[in-house]
Parts: structure tokens; sequence; C-alpha cells
């Protein structure tokens, strides 16, 4: 990133010339490696976390929040050290970003070199079966949908909410123009420390008493609220409050699914159906959902685009809960005939 040339202008770029221009494709092959590395490294330190917490596998979001507190308190640096490092210039420029991020990559490929990583047991071809048959299961190629739509709008705020912060500050707030990455750096880490450590912390207790699919339900909710809150905000300023709300909600449904997704893989397998559900959310949710959103921004505008994204979520929320009950339902019906046949059923037989 650092070697590809800052070709500012103050003109608009017709969409076809920056297709044609080779920094464009610099660009895009840097970015595709970069995300297409993240992808693994977040599906692979998940399943290394929940093999290391053995029976503690409920503990998962107290070591997962320690990731938001890193994200937030290098969130709120990097956009003070980018608006201190542009002063007197008319765009921003982000050596800080690159040359902190390169430190601590650095530090980190040190500190998980010295992690013992045990494999519970070899990846055979009765695993293969075991998955395949597992993605017959109506009710988890429900939950990968669940993913893949939770990653389509989690993907508007990750790509475009600060696209949105600088539109509103350019048109109702230019006064915060100066200081625009301090305030996203510092949205980040309300997000983190007000929203997501906290969800984290209490996502074991909150998912065993509330349950996956109810969980889901409940955040699809909030995002519906997120996005129509986000709306009818003009000051870039009120967004820092309504990023509580999405901090909690991305900390309890990532919670839910690498939990629940870890509670269906077949032994040996957690790491295949791990990549399965961080395919679904980064590879196909996000990706969709991105495309979509620059469409979306470009044609309708930002405003109008978190009004629909917020009537989106909501009818998902409603369809969600609808075949949650419906499974439910077909599952207490196949425990029941089961338990129908046995000459003494027991109790636990028929609690979901």
């Amino acid at each position: 990133m650092l070697l590809i040339p800052n070709t500012n202008t103050n003109g608009e770029m017709d969409d076809s010339d920056a297709i044609r221009s080779p920094l464009f494709w610099l660009f895009w092959t840097t970015a595709t490696l970069f995300t297409t590395t993240t992808t693994v490294k977040n599906v692979m330190e998940d399943t290394i976390c929940m093999n290391l917490l053995g029976e503690n596998k409920h503990q998962y979001g107290g070591q997962r929040l320690w990731g938001s507190i890193g994200y937030s308190m290098l969130a709120i640096a990097s956009g003070v050290c980018v608006d201190w490092y542009s002063k007197e210039q008319e765009f921003k420029n982000y050596t800080p970003c690159f040359v902190i991020a390169l430190m601590c990559f650095i530090l980190d490929i040190f500190v998980v070199s010295n992690i013992e990583v045990v494999q519970e047991s070899s990846y055979t071809n009765k695993v293969s079966s075991d998955v395949k048959k597992l993605l017959t299961e109506f009710r988890i190629v429900a939950f990968i949908v669940w993913v893949v739509l939770f990653g389509f709008f989690v993907s508007f705020l990750w790509n475009f909410l600060f696209w949105y912060l600088e539109d509103l500050s350019t048109f109702y707030h230019p006064e915060t123009k100066s200081w625009m990455k301090t305030l996203q750096g510092l949205a980040i880490l309300i997000q983190c420390f007000g929203g997501e450590v906290p969800s984290f912390f209490l996502s074991g207790y909150i998912l065993k008493r509330v349950g996956h699919m109810n969980v889901f339900s409940i955040m699809f909710f909030v995002y519906a609220l997120i996005f129509f809150l986000f709306s009818i905000i003009k000051n870039p300023v009120y967004v820092l409050p309504v990023e509580i709300l999405s901090g909690v909600g991305f900390a309890l449904f990532y919670s839910g699914a690498i939990s629940y997704a870890h509670l269906s893989a077949p032994v040996g397998a957690e790491g295949t159906f791990q990549g399965i559900v961080g395919t679904a959310l980064t590879g196909i949710g996000t990706p969709i959902g991105s495309l979509i959103g620059g469409y979306m921004f470009q044609i309708i505008g930002s405003i109008s685009s978190f009004k629909l994204l917020s009537v989106l979520v909501l009818i998902t929320c409603i369809v969600q809960i609808i075949v949650n009950q419906m499974i439910n339902r077909f599952s207490k019906n196949i425990n029941i005939k089961t338990t129908s046949r046995r000459c003494q059923p027991e109790v636990g037989d028929f609690k979901l």
C-alpha cells in the first residue's frame, strides 16, 4: 500500500477510466490478497481458540474481546496520527496507518509462532461424509443463510459508514472535516469498548440463557434500528452513541455463529465447518453487500440506502423468527415420534 502512488484529484473520475487505470488493478490485487489472507486467519484463529479452550468453549467471547480492545485502541491512535500527519495537506495521508499495521503484524507473527496447536483428530473420509451429511440438514442450511445475510448487512457498515460520515461532514457540518479521521477512530473505539467488549464478555451467559437462534433474531432487529438511526442523523458526531448498538450487534451475532458452528461440527471437522461459516460471512455475504451497496449509494444516495436497509433487515428478522419456530416445531414432532416408540422414555428426550 505504501508503494501505490496517491493520485488524488479534485475532479470526478469516470468508472470506466478508473477500471482502465493500472493503479486501480494494483490496489484491487493488494486489497484482494489482504482480504483473502484475513479470512483464512479469522477461520484458523477461531478454530484454534475453540480447541485451546477445551471444555470451556463458552468462554470464547472472553478471548475474542481482546481483539476488540486492540482494534479500537489502534483505530483511535491511527486516526489521530493521520490527522496530525496530514496537517496543512489537501488530502489525508495514510502512511502512519500502514506503518503501525506493519509493526503489529511482525509482533503478531512472533506471538502466534509460540502457540502450541494440538489437532484433536485427523481429517478422514468419514469426517468428510459427516460434513456433507450435516449440510443437508435444514437447520444448518438455515443457519448458513442467516450468516450470509448478516455478512450482507454488516458489509454496509464496514465499507460505507465512514464514507457516509464524510458525506454528512461535507453537506451539513464541514467544521468536522479537519478531525474526521479522529472522529472515525473514536467511532470504532466506542463501538468496541462500549458495545463489543462487554457483549463478548457476556456472550456465553447470554447464549446459554437466550439461545443461539433467538440471539440472531434480536440482533437482526438491532441492525434494523441501527440503519434507521443512521438514516436520520445529520451530525456525524451523533453516530458515536449508535456505534454502541453496532458493537453489541456484531459481538453477539459473531459469538453465536462461531459457537453454533463449533457445537454443530462433527469431531475432527471443526476447522472445515468454521471455514464454511467464514466463507458464508466474508466470502459470500460481505462481497455481495459491498457490490450492491456501491450501486445503492451511487443511485439512491446514502440516506435512502440506510432507510431501505432498515426495512430489509426488519423483514429478515421476521422471516428468521418464523423459520426458527418452524424448525423448533418440526424437531419437537420428530422427538415425540421417536420417544413414542420407546418403552420408557426419559424426561430429557423432550428437552429442546
